[in-house]
């Protein structure tokens, strides 16, 4: 049967421990922070002013694309590479206000000319109009005359599965299957999935054009997550009744169709480790079930970690 578009965020199945809390562990979300978070949602380190993490998590945001001036990537004597930008725009619409890169994130410059800089780099120190990387290969003293495209990359912290606070309306501490941006008195406590070796059963769609099935040829690829896809039939960030996330993964960032390549790729958040319930040389007894046909579009896949926190090597 043909799939239908329902994405129900990341939905653990495999992992150290034992369902239903595998390997859950305690995170923070400050109070003031007014964006919702929904069981299954991606999430990353919130970064302060200089790059520098503050200790708190936010929901998963996508790759951001800075806008930079033509001459605004350049080399310094001692192999620092500085990228000056005016905006930060998130893939997934997310607003970003007084945005730095995070300090441990990657950098990936394409289609820039004038200085040879086009690759990728890792953030050492940012503010919110200038990203800082170590690049001693480059040589001193170039500038770019065309800036490109220049894009970060974030590594997810985890996967969201609930959270408590204090209720400043209901005078007691609510468990809940998400963050509603509001009501808390002092910081939240958060549940995240964070084990390096976690798989995750994901609805596919598209959030460029039309979605077609993930097939094998694309295990093994890495993968991004949207929430709002290229049909723009009212899709919500969550669904606050049941507080289960509507991310699924996002075809769009596979090599296929990513506007920079096996250069982004490398850096998207996910990896494609199976089709669901797929079995070689035969039909799925699952097939009737809704995400589980793999010749058409928004078929479910498994996906593991790939640019997670517990996995770079570089810190945030």
């Amino acid at each position: 049967m043909a799939n239908t578009f329902a994405p129900f965020g990341f939905d653990q199945y495999k992992g150290t421990g034992s369902a239903p809390t595998y390997e859950q562990v305690v995170s923070a979300i400050a109070s003031g922070n007014t964006t919702p978070i929904f069981s299954g949602d991606p999430v990353v380190q919130v970064a302060g002013s200089t790059g520098v993490g503050t200790g708190y998590i936010t929901q998963y945001y996508g790759s951001v694309q800075l806008t930079v001036a033509a001459t605004a990537i350049v080399t310094s004597a001692n192999g620092v590479l500085t990228v000056t930008f005016s905006a930060a725009t998130s893939s997934i619409g997310t607003t970003l206000t007084s945005w730095a890169p995070p300090v441990g994130s990657t950098l990936v410059i394409s289609g820039a000319t004038g200085a040879g800089v086009n690759g990728a780099f890792t953030v050492t120190s940012s503010t919110t109009t200038t990203a800082v990387c170590s690049a001693p290969s480059l040589g001193a003293g170039l500038t770019s005359t065309a800036s490109g495209t220049v894009t970060v990359y974030v590594p997810v912290a985890g996967i969201f599965v609930g959270c408590k606070y204090l209720s400043a309306s209901q005078k007691r501490v609510v468990w809940s299957a998400y963050w509603p941006g509001s009501d808390a008195n002092g910081d939240v406590t958060a549940y995240v999935i964070t084990d390096p070796n976690a798989q995750f059963l994901v609805q596919t769609g598209n959030s460029n054009t039309t979605a077609t099935a993930v097939g094998l040829a694309s295990v093994g690829q890495n993968i991004g997550a949207a929430w709002n896809d290229s049909t723009a039939t009212g899709e919500t960030n969550g669904n606050t009744a049941s507080g289960q996330s509507t991310f699924f993964a996002d075809q769009y960032s596979l090599i296929a169709n990513s506007a920079q390549g096996t250069a982004s790729n490398a850096f998207l958040p996910f990896r494609i480790v199976a089709l669901a319930n797929y079995q070689p040389g035969t039909t799925s007894p699952l097939v009737s079930i809704n995400g589980n046909d793999p010749t058409t579009a928004y078929n479910s896949i498994v996906v593991g970690f790939n640019n997670a926190m517990p996995r770079n090597f570089n810190g945030i």
